[in-house]
């Protein structure tokens, strides 16, 4: 009885095996390498290096004019910002920091929240690094961020960072605290 048990346990893996061949599971270990992403991926770096340039020309032309944006500030409603209203919240970072830049970056395939397929969404995680202009206080706060595209465009943006920590820290610091 053990034999025919052990013999059915291993007839059912070599079939699953046989089914499941390595061409399927290379496909869902190498999302990260599909063109679609690699492409979606690109324009976001593009975006990242505009806002450290402060090139605005170069960032909008990144983004779509009908992108729906959640901003990582305490009370944003979800979906609820805009193209116009992202702009101006960088623009505010770029007038009020410098030496901005990202110390540490990882960037991953999104995945459809339903189906868990590939969307070729991009996520990335970062340590951003800037000096509060009026002063000199060093923040270094860690962002999350997912991006949809479409046509070579960010069409939409959601961010998560401590907004209020960082603006906590710098008063602090700034204070001699």
């Amino acid at each position: 009885v053990a034999k025919v048990i052990i013999g059915i346990i291993i007839g059912a893996l070599v079939v699953y095996l046989a089914l499941n061949s390595s061409e399927d599971a290379q496909t869902s270990t190498n999302l990260s390498e599909s063109p679609e992403y690699v492409a979606n991926k690109a324009v976001v770096e593009a975006m990242f290096k505009a806002h450290i340039d402060e090139d605005m020309e170069a960032w909008s032309a990144l983004v779509a004019d009908s992108l729906t944006w959640s901003a990582p500030h305490y009370g944003s409603v979800n979906g609820a910002g805009t193209k116009e209203g992202w702009a101006a919240v960088l623009k505010a970072y770029q007038d009020n920091f410098h030496d901005m830049s990202i110390q540490q970056s990882v960037y991953l395939p999104g995945l459809d929240q339903f189906t868990s397929e590939p969307d070729f969404s991009v996520r990335v995680y970062a340590h951003w690094k800037g000096t509060h202009t009026a002063s000199g206080v060093v923040a270094e706060p860690w962002y999350y961020a997912n991006y949809d595209l479409a046509g070579g465009k960010i069409v939409n943006a959601v961010e998560f960072m401590d907004v209020g920590g960082m603006m906590n820290h710098i008063d602090a610091a700034s204070a001699g605290k």
